[in-house]
């Protein structure tokens, strides 16, 4: 079995999509099948290797075919210019996979919008291709929730489009059930619908001692550490942050680590220079080599959504938290993915989205009963390794990709 997975995102790339989509393709190799993927090369590659630009080069790592594709990056200051390196990314896989040989599966995710799923089902046309089309955010919904899109040409237009994708994928894989019930509502004739949800890796993000190197690098020994770690997105919420730092400014060894980077963390930084706050850290994006640390560290980890959100959206770091043994407080849709594991699982507390007070409460609650903090953390990681591993995931893609081959 061949697999083509189009994915603009991989690693040493950090987007969380990429680092999935990774660890699918390298568990598709070990099960003995042939994953190839077409991926932007990060412009700071060539920086760092001293050479020129390059157009294309190929690799092999750990068994996955990686066609990097040398597509200029124009900054994330707008809409149009994150959009433009996706276009480039668009023309430059559709030319490449024309000179790919047989190929079974086409797989796309639907970050960036539209793109790569409309690549995967051209694509996918050739006689006995199939076409896997995987939401990991659902557009032009999400668009319009976090106002960036209104109700015009584009909108409708992106509408159409997709919908057409989700009728003629020979299935929809979404990430969480409420995903599912959203996708559902909106074109009710669908029947190809999969729930598979993301996951961690529980080999490599384990629990350690809350004392580590991390802790020790960045003076937090001795310190309660309150840790939103991943994309500072609009999706998610961010800008509430600082207002949280200031009502839990009253436990002096009380620390708010922000570890991340998006298009939200420059008005989180000023927000909290304005307000003179002393109990916020920022930290860059952590290597995957590093998770394990940097999410031991956290005596509790946020998760954080707007309501806008449900169903159009599932926070990913939700498996990592489970993963690194950690408790959390997630300000999240009380109907949505998050919030059912997280009470199923009794791995940590729910609280209202957006409403700075209530996530302020529900940390103060755990600050003060460490011990239950401590056994919620226990719950979360036994949760993700017997139900939320990567490999059980990756195995439950491996087996829709061999039932569609067989069907």
């Amino acid at each position: 079995m061949r697999v083509l997975i189009l994915s603009p995102h991989y690693p040493p790339d950090v987007a969380a999509t990429g680092q999935l989509v990774a660890e699918l393709a390298e568990d598709l190799a070990a099960a003995g099948y042939q994953p190839v993927v077409l991926a932007s090369r990060p412009s700071y590659l060539d920086q760092s290797a001293g050479g020129g630009y390059r157009l294309l080069q190929k690799e092999l790592r750990n068994g996955v075919e990686i066609h990097w594709l040398g597509v200029p990056r124009t900054g994330r200051r707008g809409v149009w210019s994150r959009l433009l390196p996706f276009a480039g990314y668009f023309m430059a896989a559709g030319f490449r996979a024309l000179f790919l040989r047989k190929v079974d599966i086409v797989f796309a995710q639907s970050t960036p919008p539209l793109l790569a799923g409309v690549l995967a089902r051209v694509l996918a046309w050739l006689p006995g291709r199939r076409f896997v089309y995987n939401l990991q955010d659902v557009y032009p919904e999400l668009g319009q929730a976090l106002g960036v899109l209104g109700e015009g040409p584009v909108t409708s237009v992106s509408r159409r489009i997709e919908r057409g994708l989700r009728r003629r994928a020979d299935r929809v894989v979404v990430i969480g059930d409420d995903m599912r019930r959203r996708v559902q509502a909106s074109d009710p004739t669908l029947d190809n619908i999969e729930v598979i949800g993301n996951w961690a890796d529980t080999s490599a993000i384990v629990p350690l001692e809350r004392e580590n190197r991390f802790r020790t690098e960045h003076g937090l020994n001795g310190r309660f550490v309150v840790m939103y770690s991943g994309n500072l997105g609009r999706a998610h919420g961010v800008e509430i942050l600082p207002d949280v730092a200031a009502r839990l400014a009253g436990l002096d060894d009380l620390v708010l680590v922000i570890v991340g980077e998006g298009p939200a963390r420059s008005e989180v930084e000023q927000q909290v220079r304005q307000r003179g706050l002393k109990n916020v850290r920022f930290l860059p994006y952590q290597d995957k080599e590093n998770l394990a640390e940097s999410l031991s560290a956290a005596d509790v980890a946020l998760i954080l959504q707007r309501r806008s959100a449900t169903g159009l959206v599932v926070p990913s770091k939700l498996y990592g938290i489970l993963a690194s043994g950690r408790p959390a407080v997630a300000a999240v849709p009380t109907d949505g993915e998050v919030a059912r594991v997280l009470r199923n699982e009794e791995a940590g507390l729910v609280t209202e989205p957006e409403q700075a007070q209530g996530i302020a409460d529900a940390v103060s609650e755990l600050y003060l009963n460490r011990p239950r903090a401590i056994q919620m953390g226990q719950k979360a990681r036994q949760a993700a390794v017997n139900r939320h591993d990567r490999s059980q995931a990756t195995g439950r893609y491996i087996q829709l990709f061999k039932q569609l081959l067989a069907s």
